[in-house]
C-alpha cells in the first residue's frame, strides 16, 4: 500500500509538472507571436519611412541641380522629420517589447499645430495620389511636454485619415485653444472613411483590431495607428477619442461610408 501511495505520489506530481511546462510552452508561444507581431509592425513603417525618405532625396537632388533654394530648404525639413519619426518609430518598437521603457523618456516642448503641419507636408504625395485635399481651421499656439515618440502621433492620424478616406474628399483638422476650462486645446481630425459600428467604437483603439467595414473594403493595415496614438497621448497629457458617423454618406463595393472623427485633446497639468 505504501509502495503504490509513493508511486501514485509521484505520477500526480510528474503530471503537475507536465502541466506546468505545456502552460509555459504556451506562455513561450503567445510572447512570440506578439514579438513577432511588433517586429512585423516595425519593419513595415520602416520600408515605408525609408521610402518617403528616398524620395525626398531624389527631389532634393533635382532641387539643389536647378537652384531652387525655397525647395531644398523645404526638402531638407522633409527629410529631417521623416528621419525623427524612424526614430520615434524606434522607441515604440522598444516600449512595445519592454512597456517600462516610456517612463525613462525625457519630455521635450513641441508645437501642437506646428507637428500636424508638418505631418501633412510629409504626406504630400499620398494626398496628392487620392485628390484629397488637407484643410486646417483655427490655429493653436500651444506648446505641450511629451516624449520625443509623440511625432507619431500627428503623423499616423493624418496618415490613417488617408488611407481610409476614398479619392476625392476633403479631410479637415480643427485646432481649438482652450475649448473648455480643464483642456488646453482640441485637435479634430474629420475625414470620411468605412463606417465603423457601435461596438467597434473602442475596440479600434486596441492593438490589432480593425473595424469590420474597414477589413470588407480590402485596406491594408495591422490595426496599429489607433493603438500607438492613444499610448503617446498620454505622454503629452492627452486623451484621445473617435467617432463614427451613424449615417452613411455612400456606398463603395457595397462598403458603407460615413463621416469619421479622432480628436485629441489636450488638458492641463492638474487635471486628466
Amino acid at each position: 500500500m505504501t509502495r503504490y501511495d509513493k508511486s501514485s505520489r509521484r505520477e500526480s506530481k510528474l503530471r503537475d509538472q507536465v502541466a506546468s511546462l505545456e502552460r509555459q510552452i504556451e506562455e513561450l508561444l503567445i510572447e512570440k507571436n506578439r514579438a513577432n507581431s511588433i517586429v512585423y509592425g516595425l519593419l513595415h513603417e520602416m520600408r515605408r519611412l525609408n521610402t518617403e525618405i528616398s524620395t525626398f532625396c531624389e527631389e532634393l537632388g533635382k532641387a539643389a541641380a536647378d537652384g531652387v533654394v525655397e525647395r531644398v530648404a523645404d526638402l531638407s525639413e522633409s527629410i529631417n522629420y521623416a528621419s525623427g519619426l524612424v526614430s520615434s518609430r524606434l522607441v515604440f518598437t522598444d516600449f512595445e517589447l519592454n512597456p517600462t521603457s516610456l517612463a525613462r523618456q525625457a519630455k521635450i516642448d513641441m508645437g501642437i499645430y506646428r507637428k500636424f503641419d508638418k505631418a501633412r507636408r510629409l504626406l504630400y504625395k499620398s494626398t496628392r495620389a487620392k485628390s484629397i485635399q488637407v484643410n486646417f481651421e483655427g490655429n493653436s499656439f500651444t506648446e505641450v511636454e511629451a516624449i520625443p515618440a509623440f511625432e507619431l502621433v500627428p503623423f499616423v492620424i493624418l496618415d490613417n485619415a488617408i488611407k481610409y478616406s476614398p479619392r476625392d474628399q476633403e479631410i479637415v483638422i480643427k485646432f481649438e485653444e482652450r475649448p473648455t476650462w480643464n483642456c488646453r486645446t482640441k485637435v479634430t481630425v474629420s475625414s470620411v472613411g468605412p463606417q465603423v459600428e457601435p461596438d467597434e467604437i473602442q475596440a479600434i483603439l486596441q492593438r490589432g483590431v480593425r473595424g469590420r467595414n474597414a477589413d470588407r473594403g480590402r485596406i491594408p493595415g495591422d490595426g496599429l495607428g489607433l493603438f500607438l496614438v492613444e499610448t503617446l497621448a498620454k505622454s503629452a497629457n492627452a486623451k484621445l477619442s473617435v467617432k463614427s458617423s451613424p449615417h452613411v454618406k455612400f456606398s463603395l463595393e457595397g462598403v458603407p461610408y460615413s463621416n469619421f472623427e479622432a480628436v485629441m485633446e489636450f488638458m492641463r497639468e492638474d487635471r486628466r
